[in-house]
């Protein structure tokens, strides 16, 4: 932990935050037939929620096997000495919660207006200034707009939807695009801080990046053996004319220009906007596309997914244009 710390420090000196993106939703310890590591040999009833309709099981809101008990008191003590401690000691400026709709669940699984869990985060002293951002779903769940009553920033999914749908070019986007753009008052509303909520995104570290966005129709998970059922559906994909890598210059002359159109238009929104590290250099998710065999086993893809060479050249310096032309608005 002290590199990690003494990179925090680093980028702090470079005038870089550093945002820790945490999961407190669900633990290594699988379904209730996995293996006991931790919590559930601590005691099972405290750590994890049962289903409702038979307690001998887990609930599964995140898709893991589990899903952590996070407003029962001593769940909420062992989250709250995680974040004081990257906080007090690493210095990080803030988190974003992974599946964060989990942690407005009771032991039941039940939403709750006020959760516990969420209170202690936004008002405790030692957390006085640290960022709060929510993946604000869950497998159930879909509280963008309405997460913790409104105090959280919030990665903005319609934003990565309507995006994605306007690029592609249904036909029904141009007016929610025209909501995005103007900091998604349909989801924030129209206050003088609503389009602040707002962490505009077109994709992430799960699922299609851009490159992929513009390769593929849909996902292709077939190699870890689940007949491609993991992963989200609704990619809202277009592969411009070839399902995959191709050579076809026309092909790979509107993928980059797809490309150019989903890095610019959320940097025109208000609101804060998120780029996928590697998005720039046309980087693939190997685990999305049905390379992740090759992760699994410590092989290297056949092409680098971070070479700034090749297709991706220049990519990088038309990204730093659009981030710095967004900085005058």
């Amino acid at each position: 932990m002290d590199e990690f710390r003494d990179m925090v420090k680093a980028l702090h000196r470079a005038g870089i935050e550093v945002i820790l993106d945490v999961v407190y939703n669900h633990t290594a310890e699988g379904e209730e037939a996995g293996p006991t590591m931790c919590y559930r040999g601590i005691d099972n009833a405290i750590y994890y929620m049962p289903r409702p309709e038979d307690k001998s099981r887990y609930a599964n809101y995140k898709g893991c096997g589990n899903t952590l008990n996070a407003n029962h008191s001593v769940v909420r003590r062992m989250i709250l000495d995680s974040v004081y401690y990257w906080v007090s000691t690493i210095h990080v400026d803030g988190f974003r919660f992974d599946l964060a709709s989990i942690l407005s669940r009771d032991q039941d699984g039940r939403p709750l207006r006020i959760a516990p869990i969420l209170s202690d985060l936004e008002s405790d002293p030692i957390l006085a200034g640290t960022k709060l951002i929510a993946e604000a779903w869950d497998l159930e769940l879909w509280q963008v707009g309405s997460f913790a009553d409104g105090t959280w920033k919030e990665w903005n999914g319609n934003c990565r939807d309507d995006v994605r749908s306007f690029v592609k070019g249904d036909g029904d986007a141009v007016g929610r695009l025209a909501n995005r753009m103007t900091g998604s008052p349909d989801v924030y509303g129209y206050g003088a801080q609503a389009a602040d909520q707002s962490v505009n995104l077109v994709a992430c570290h799960d699922g299609m990046t851009l490159n992929d966005l513009v390769s593929y129709n849909g996902k292709h998970n077939e190699v870890n053996l689940e007949e491609n059922h993991d992963g989200n559906k609704d990619n809202r994909s277009w592969n411009c004319g070839a399902e995959g890598p191709t050579e076809d210059e026309e092909i790979e002359r509107l993928r980059n220009q797809q490309i150019k159109n989903m890095l610019s238009i959320p940097l025109l929104f208000a609101g804060t906007p998120m780029l996928l590290m590697g998005d720039e250099l046309r980087a693939h998710n190997w685990a999305t596309i049905g390379q992740q065999q090759c992760i699994l086993s410590g092989q290297s893809p056949e092409r680098d997914g971070l070479d700034a060479g090749g297709k991706a050249r220049g990519f990088n310096a038309i990204c730093a244009a659009f981030v710095e032309v967004s900085g005058k608005f």
